[in-house]
């Protein structure tokens, strides 16, 4: 090839990458909960799927609106609830031994089968000051076929894409970050056997949960188009967009499950084939995230919401989480309202 030629091709691949990178369609500023000051009334906006504010008489009726209940004695209500908010209680989920509470719930869609494409949801949660750190946490957003009543998921390897996948949001271990714990069939593995431990892709140290006050999260999950890698997810902490993944977006660099946003040179991932790694390079600012593909069967789709708390330390290890406000829709919620 000659010089004309090089420059040429060199020309061709720059393009090539660019026209990868892709600027995400923009989420509407305000969301449904503007239209319900304090949440009163949520539950009945038409782009709402589930609502759950632990208003019930008691700690029975909350149960009966969940398919399936863990650890009930590590649940209490609280008096505390978040800012603006038009009710009187909120749910502590506690844990000093055994596995820990949960609340798990299918999504009905208005068909009456299960399950939605394109799922919001949002949730406040609040961390005991003296809260020790979280192995695992939901709030979770995920889909089974068929839609079990209870959370069926598997650590240490990829989902089968046309049978499930899951994603949560959790606060990182010791350096308590906000970011992904994510299950998909493409996912990242990781030495010394190329496990998958859940792929995270924000790794921002300065997205620090805060303790003792209430926090909004919210999450988003967009499926993918069988033959594409088109999927999507997003979370917002306290009403701002902190983290949106998809195809040609963001740039960044794979460190075996974790991906980087803005961060380019030298990259890792674990080869099946290899048995090991396998080194790469990338410039400076990354190359385009590649998308998700959360499914290779339409069939699946996001049809559960889960709450729990999760730890691998041993006892006496003490978790304590308030949990509020969760509402599951199929368009942006965004923050509490302050009630009129």
């Amino acid at each position: 090839m000659n010089s004309r030629g090089i420059v040429w091709f060199a020309l061709i691949v720059l393009f090539s990458v660019t026209a990868l990178a892709q600027t995400p369609a923009p989420f509407p500023k305000d969301g449904i909960a503007a239209r319900h000051p304090g949440d009163a009334g949520i539950a009945n906006d038409p782009k709402v799927i589930f609502a759950e504010d632990f208003e019930e008489d008691s700690l029975d009726a909350l149960w009966k609106r969940w398919d399936t209940v863990g650890d009930k004695p590590g649940m209490t209500f609280s008096t505390d609830v978040p800012a603006g908010s038009a009710g009187k209680k909120s749910l502590i989920m506690e844990r000093e031994k055994g596995p820990g509470a949960q609340l798990y719930r299918r999504l009905k869609n208005t068909s009456g089968g299960w399950g939605y494409d394109r799922v919001f949801a949002r949730y406040y949660v609040k961390f005991d000051p003296d809260c020790e750190w979280i192995h695992h946490f939901g709030p979770c957003l995920g889909g089974n076929i068929p839609a079990t009543t209870w959370p069926s998921v598997k650590a240490g390897q990829p989902t089968d894409g046309a049978k499930s996948f899951w994603s949560g949001i959790e606060p990182f271990g010791k350096s308590w970050t906000w970011d992904y714990y994510t299950y998909w069939c493409d996912m990242r593995g990781s030495p010394p056997r190329g496990q998958t431990w859940g792929n995270s892709f924000i790794r921002d140290p300065n997205l620090r949960v805060v303790k003792d006050q209430w926090i909004c999260v919210e999450q988003m999950i967009q499926m993918n188009d069988v033959s594409a890698t088109n999927g999507e997810q997003a979370l917002w902490i306290d009403g701002k967009l902190v983290s949106h993944i998809g195809k040609g977006f963001p740039k960044g660099l794979w460190t075996y499950d974790k991906f980087t946003p803005g961060k380019g040179g030298g990259g890792i991932r674990w080869s099946q084939e290899k048995g090991g790694a396998d080194r790469f390079t990338v410039p400076e600012d990354g190359t385009p995230f590649e998308g998700i593909r959360w499914r290779t069967s339409q069939e699946l789709n996001v049809n559960y919401v889960w709450l729990y708390i999760y730890t691998a330390q041993p006892a006496g290890h003490r978790i304590k989480v308030w949990y509020d406000h969760v509402v599951v829709a199929t368009d942006y919620i965004g923050p509490i309202q302050p009630a009129r």
